[in-house]
């Protein structure tokens, strides 16, 4: 009487891609049984499943091998054994059993009887890639977007992994602007996605999770992290509408939020690491200083480090020039000072314009009016100040503070990238550049226009410097320093400050200032044939200065000459000195 055989599979646990295996087939007849025919078939499924597993999408055949291991006739009674071979593809995907998309190798045995039911087994085999040489080792760092708020930076020794590794690697946070840090979660991630029929679908299939209260933990510091990869998961791949991708997600919870920043890592089949894990690069504090060290380098700038944190210092095109990281309305980016040469004296300020508020200084340049409000004491030295190139410098900066001696700009960008940085930093030399440039060129006022040639003539010849923007001078008379300054009204210069620093400076001017004032102003009178034409002035005796001002502008400056005498001789007095003049 005829029966099913017992069918027995001996299979191998897990099989690669490119490789032939072999399928032992053992039959055991209890009886003498009739056959059409043994076969065994590999089938490589696929099933796609919507994300809560409702509805399969798509389920069909990758991959279809059958192998005859017996035609028609009779089995015996007894044990009967047989052997099948199948060589896989090199481009078969790995078993994956996820929640949106399945892929499986399953084994089929069939003994066909006829006018029976047919004896048949089946068993799965996992499909792994092969063991590969790992690539070589390159450590990595990424950072969050740091445009303006906080950040989260991620340092790895590399993002290559095999199952059985362990993960190690450090995070880093900052821009925070005053904000609590509270917690810090580093997860390895897994994700399946599914591509079929015009439906898009993903999974988290995988999270292996690092957690870190950040209670007490500085901006800047670095969090050192490990994460244990299971030996069994499955390595990441893709085919046409499957694929499984690992990143890194690093998670900071503040107390404006949450930022989330992912690195994708690659997790395939590879040999054990050889020797010691690569060096990871450094995160937080000592990668931002690094950052700054060569920013600064190329720019020529020197790094500068206090308690407040980051910042580089340097000379650029005569003007000093400061930059360090911003926070301002908790919102962080870069900002820099540049620090004129020397003061322009032209009453300037150029701010952003806000809504409705007049132009002010009309520069003709629509884009520049148009952002910004400008004023001075004379249009035409205001105007002639902001060359072209200075208001194009200005206007890459998002925000511009400008006077007489200092243009403060800031714009919100990441202080502690290094691409951001170089930009910022050539964009401060630019601006260093094109203020020297209108410094050099400045107009004197209009009123005073005719007699520059006599100012720049007594500034040679007293050994001093001239500003021309304002019509300042000093000189040296006698191995003694002195200012002249002219006095505005609007745009009319009105009159003329002659004034004599005392240094160092002079107890004997404390009570007895009111005599030596009247003292002064007689001898004025006495030795200056022209002062009386400009009287009404003011005198004033300090301990560090005396000064008089004149009720005119100063055509001619070397005519100061005669004032200066008489305030000479009283400085000698107040020192008690012991020399001719009138005060002997």
């Amino acid at each position: 009487m005829r029966s099913r055989p017992f069918i027995a599979l001996r299979l191998p646990e897990v099989v690669h891609p490119g490789e032939t295996f072999d399928v032992e087939l053992s039959l055991d007849s209890a009886t003498a049984t009739p056959i059409d025919f043994v076969r065994v078939t590999l089938r490589y499924t696929q099933t796609l499943w919507s994300v809560d597993r409702g509805e399969v999408l798509q389920a069909r055949d990758r991959l279809v091998l059958g192998e005859e291991v017996a035609g028609p006739g009779r089995l015996e009674e007894g044990v009967h054994r047989y052997r099948a071979s199948f060589a896989l593809p090199g481009d078969v995907p790995p078993t994956h059993m996820g929640f949106v998309a399945e892929l499986q190798c399953v084994l089929h045995a069939v003994v066909s009887i006829p006018w029976w039911p047919d004896a048949k087994e089946s068993g799965e085999v996992v499909v792994r890639p092969a063991v590969g040489p790992r690539p070589k080792s390159e450590p990595f760092t990424s950072a969050s977007a740091r445009g303006a708020g906080a950040f989260v930076e991620v340092s790895l020794p590399d993002r290559t992994f095999a199952p059985g590794d362990t993960l190690t690697g450090a995070v880093a946070f900052g821009g925070l602007g005053g904000r609590r840090a509270s917690a810090l979660e580093v997860a390895l991630v897994g994700v399946e996605r599914v591509d079929a029929g015009g439906q898009r679908s993903s999974r988290e299939t995988h999270r292996l999770s690092f957690f870190r209260d950040l209670g007490g933990t500085r901006e800047g510091q670095e969090v050192p992290f490990r994460i244990e990869v299971p030996g069994g998961v499955a390595p990441a791949f893709s085919v046409e509408e499957v694929s499984l991708e690992y990143a890194l997600e690093a998670v900071l919870e503040h107390a404006g939020g949450r930022v989330v920043h992912r690195v994708p890592v690659d997790i395939g089949s590879f040999a054990p690491r050889a020797g010691r894990d690569a060096q990871r690069p450094s995160v937080g504090a000592a990668r931002w200083r690094a950052v700054w060290a060569r920013g600064g380098e190329r720019a020529g700038l020197s790094l500068r480090e206090g308690a407040d944190g980051l910042g580089l210092r340097g000379v650029r095109a005569g003007c000093i020039v400061e930059v360090a990281p911003s926070d301002e309305r908790s919102a962080s980016g870069l900002g820099a000072t540049v620090r004129f040469a020397e003061p322009w004296g032209l009453e300037l300020q150029v701010r952003p314009r806000r809504a409705l508020e007049l132009v002010g200084v009309v520069t003709g340049d629509p884009a520049f009016d148009g952002r910004f409000r400008v004023r001075g004491r004379e249009d035409a030295q205001v105007q002639a100040a902001l060359t072209p190139a200075l208001r194009a410098a200005l206007t890459a900066f998002p925000e511009v503070d400008l006077d007489d001696a200092r243009a403060r700009v800031r714009s919100a960008v990441g202080a502690f990238d290094a691409s951001a940085l170089d930009l910022f930093l050539r964009q401060v030399e630019a601006l260093a550049q094109a203020i020297a440039a209108a410094g050099a060129a400045l107009l004197p006022p209009a009123s005073m226009e005719p007699w520059l040639p006599a100012w720049r003539r007594f500034a040679e010849e007293s050994g001093g410097s001239l500003q021309v923007g304002p019509m300042r001078l000093t000189g040296y008379l006698e191995g003694e320093r002195f200012e002249l300054a002219t006095l505005f009204k609007g745009a009319a210069a009105v009159g003329t400050r002659v004034a004599l620093p005392l240094e160092p400076a002079s107890e004997g001017a404390g009570g007895g200032s009111i005599a030596a004032k009247e003292a002064l102003a007689a001898a004025l009178r006495e030795q200056v044939s022209w002062f009386r034409d400009v009287e009404g002035g003011v005198i004033s005796v300090g301990p560090e200065e005396i000064a008089v001002k004149l009720a005119a502008a100063l055509g001619h400056p070397a005519a100061a000459r005669e004032v200066l005498q008489p305030m000479l001789a009283l400085a000698r007095k107040l020192r008690g000195e012991r020399r001719g003049g009138p005060y002997r």
